[in-house]
């Protein structure tokens, strides 16, 4: 099929906005009787509150009020409530909120956090997720068994396990048994920060009682209106959301983070709006984490590479609440195997409580800890049997008509993994790998993942298109902008199906939970399938709103009419035709009387028959869609320093449809550069007492421009979905998932050395190699 605006690189309808500096997010917002908030956070990983004396801070000058958590018998959560807004009885983490300052100023309300003084009863904590595991290990939410959630999250009682998702294949005992070849290993994957160009923001204001604004840096902002509705048993109608651009999510601002704080401490000054902008340093200890996993995997295996059986268990590190963590938990499991098929598999994924920051979704929602095993074991497995990576891999990859561990039948129109694995090849082995001299050593190294959308199984999305009287359209949606090009993809499937050249689509900016089309929230890679479903619905009913219109107008059958974008048509009648403008606001007739009804349409889509995972063995049809790929990695690593340094990163990745493919490449290239830092350098430290050492630019090691490798190869394969708009599929988060076990794999071909731990550390690298001192970790 021949399409005229989808397919075609579209330069991103944000971008005069941002450069421009006119585009705007919560900091910029100035309202009325504003008043700024400040929080003293908590000095200890876990501790009791014996009292807090806010007296002195009270007497600070242009300070309103000060707020604790004492009395406060509010928990949040969506699927577990065990969050208070600020803390109540104790800590749970270094860098929770322990109370508020309302002030004038941001200054004013910093100074009086100074003045706030607690006493505390420190506790012991537990950092690392296999000790909070153990049965010994410190208790950090004695009422566990207690709090209220939704079905599907069984919690362990007088543990730190809050969750506990188990999923069974076949037997893998006995594919145990019958395989020639079985292999274990363990591996961690550090807790990382998402870092946001933007930090957190919010602002709240109580008009009365039971009625709040609140403008949010947030990916969720229907989520954020239900759950400070079910906080204070208000009508989710009386809460009103605003969501403005957001700059940068990364899934760190999707749920909830501090708006339901925020959202508590303005209550004590109503009719004020009461703004609160995370410092750097509170994003990295005050927000969300990312990852953090400790994983064990048994894979079995016949000697001509046909994979029978694997066994997995996967640790999380969650952090002091769990309620954001807990679908990141059942999500890994879903994907433990990688895009390979088994006719065995057990899975335990364990979400677990530790004394830090609360962990959320994270560029792939727990695929890439997942793939790091999965990947790895299929280079180790492939050395064992000396068989060819690649060939083990296409022996076993999924594919029409086989079945994934959660029992789905794949289909041809979720991909197709060999094109992807030959893409890759074929840019990364394009020429030959130079050989070992007295400073490096070379190695290139391959990795396959597939992505699956976490959600809940009716999670929809809507669209609305209004037709203006010069033939232009107004399309309002509630997927979030966040710097990952929403809405220009959105702008061109809208103009493919309503006809039209993309200047004449204007997609909504901003989100207003009272007057924009509700959306669950802007996760998962989603956006592109449920709201591109949702906007060629609402353009598909517009249009036949304009035939019927016409129909009535000129007495011909509706069958008759052909629309054409700004005319419609007759199939008959070469010589007929109607602007289609002229309907917009119901056609006014030569006559002096109204014909048809305004342009006006409404479209919602959600991904049909999806249901929660089966209740004791886990999967079923819990899994909405589907997107393969495959990544690559040529390395070089200095004799003298252990440093790894990435000269080609490559990724093929079957989208069904590239909407934009010079916004697809871009989501590429950023995600793989993710998936960089990842395997060699970012990770979240503590030190002896639990407090983070590296929250700030300085000691949180990212990628930066000159890490950029020399070469980036991005191969868009198409193999439409029927599903999908005009054939697309998620695509976003897939790109940071298999960048660092291609890595490793790398390693492995250049020095022969297996690593099961990011991020990869020179020195240690240099230590196995048998190397000099000049390492730097």
């Amino acid at each position: 099929m021949t399409y005229t605006q989808v397919g075609k690189p579209l330069l991103r309808t944000d971008a005069y906005e941002k450069v421009t500096g006119k585009a705007t997010y919560v900091a910029d917002i100035k309202l009325p009787k504003m008043l700024y908030a400040k929080i003293l956070r908590a000095e200890y990983a876990h501790a009791k509150i014996l009292a807090i004396d806010t007296s002195e801070a009270e007497k600070m000058p242009g300070v309103r009020k000060v707020v604790t958590g004492q009395g406060c018998e509010i928990l949040f959560g969506a699927c577990i409530k065990d969050q208070p807004p600020l803390a109540v009885d104790k800590v749970r983490h270094a860098g929770e909120g322990v109370a508020a300052v309302i002030a004038e100023s941001e200054k004013q309300a910093e100074e009086a956090t100074k003045k706030i003084k607690v006493d505390y009863e420190p506790l012991p904590f537990v950092i690392d997720p296999l000790e909070a595991f153990k049965d010994d290990s410190p208790i950090i939410h004695e009422q566990n068994h207690e709090y209220c959630r939704v079905p599907g999250y069984p919690p362990k009682e007088g543990t730190n396990i809050f969750h506990h998702y188990r999923q069974i294949k076949g037997n893998a005992e006995k594919g145990f048994a019958e395989s020639d070849l079985v292999v274990e290993e363990e591996f961690y994957y550090p807790l990382l920060s998402h870092v946001q160009m933007e930090p957190h923001g919010c602002i709240a204001c109580w008009d009365s009682e039971d009625s709040c604004r609140i403008w949010a840096s947030t990916q969720a902002p229907f989520i954020v209106r239900e759950i400070v509705g079910h906080m204070f048993h208000i009508p989710f109608a009386n809460i009103k959301v605003y969501a403005p651009y957001l700059g940068g999510g990364f899934g760190g601002k999707s749920d909830v983070s501090i708006e339901p704080m925020v959202a508590y401490i303005a209550r004590f000054v109503p009719n004020h709006p009461v703004r609160l902008v995370l410092t750097r340093k509170e994003a990295f200890t005050s927000s969300l984490l990312g990852r953090g996993m400790r994983g064990k995997i048994k894979v079995g295996a016949k000697n001509d590479g046909k994979l029978v059986a694997l066994k997995a268990e996967l640790f999380y590190s969650d952090g002091a609440y769990g309620d954001t963590g807990c679908n990141v938990v059942t999500a890994s499991g879903f994907v433990a195997t990688g895009p390979y098929e088994y006719e065995h598999c057990e899975v335990d994924c364990y979400g677990i409580y530790t004394n830090t920051p609360p962990v959320g979704a994270y560029r792939g929602y727990g695929h890439p800890e997942a793939h790091l095993m999965s990947e790895r074991m299929i280079n180790i497995l492939a050395r064992k049997l000396n068989i060819p990576q690649a060939e083990l891999m296409r022996k076993n990859f999924l594919s029409d008509g086989k079945v994934n561990a959660v029992g789905q039948v794949i289909r041809k129109g979720n991909g197709d993994l060999y094109q992807c694995l030959d893409e890759v090849e074929k840019a990364l082995f394009a020429e030959p790998l130079p050989s070992e001299d007295a400073d490096y050593y070379y190695g290139r190294g391959i990795a396959g993942f597939m992505k699956t959308p976490m959600m809940l199984p009716n999670a929809s999305s809507g669209a609305i298109i209004k037709m203006c009287e010069d033939g232009s359209f107004n399309v309002s949606i509630s997927g979030i902008e966040m710097g990952q090009g929403c809405q220009t993809t959105m702008t061109q499937i809208a103009a493919e199906a309503l006809k039209v050249p993309v200047e004449k689509i204007r997609i909504s900016k901003d989100v207003d939970t009272q007057f924009s089309p509700y959306e669950w929230q802007t996760v998962g890679s989603i956006t592109t399938l449920r709201v591109g479903n949702a906007i060629i619905q609402a353009a598909e009913r517009a249009i036949q709103k304009m035939k019927e219109s016409v129909a009535q107008i000129s007495h011909r059958p509706v069958e008759d009419l052909k629309y054409e974008g700004e005319l419609i048509r007759s199939k008959s009648n070469k010589n007929f035709e109607f602007e289609t403008k002229l309907l917009a606001l119901s056609y006014l007739s030569p006559e002096g009387h109204g014909v048809g009804e305004p342009i006006e349409t409404t479209g919602h889509y959600y991904i049909p028959g999806v249901n929660f995972p089966l209740p004791e063995v886990g999967g079923g049809n819990c899994c909405g869609s589907w997107t393969f790929g495959c990544e690559g990695a040529e390395i070089k690593i200095s004799k003298k320093s252990g440093e790894v340094t990435v000269n080609h990163l490559a990724i093929a990745i079957d989208l069904g449809r590239a909407i934009n493919p010079m916004g697809a490449r871009a989501q590429m290239v950023g995600g793989m550069m993710m998936g960089y830092g990842a395997a060699l350098m970012e990770e979240v430290l503590f030190n002896e007492k639990g407090i983070m050492k590296n929250p700030n630019y300085n000691q949180y090691k990212l990628p930066r421009l000159s890490n950029v490798p020399e070469k980036l190869t991005v191969k868009l394969v198409e193999t439409p979905d029927e599903t999908g708009p005009f054939g697309a599929r998620c695509i976003a988060e897939h790109p940071a998932i298999s960048i660092p076990p291609a890595i490793m794999n790398a390693i492995v071909d250049a020095t022969g050395i297996d690593l099961f731990e990011i991020p990869i550390k020179p020195k240690e690298l240099l230590a196995k190699l048998g190397g000099g001192q000049d390492g730097d970790n």
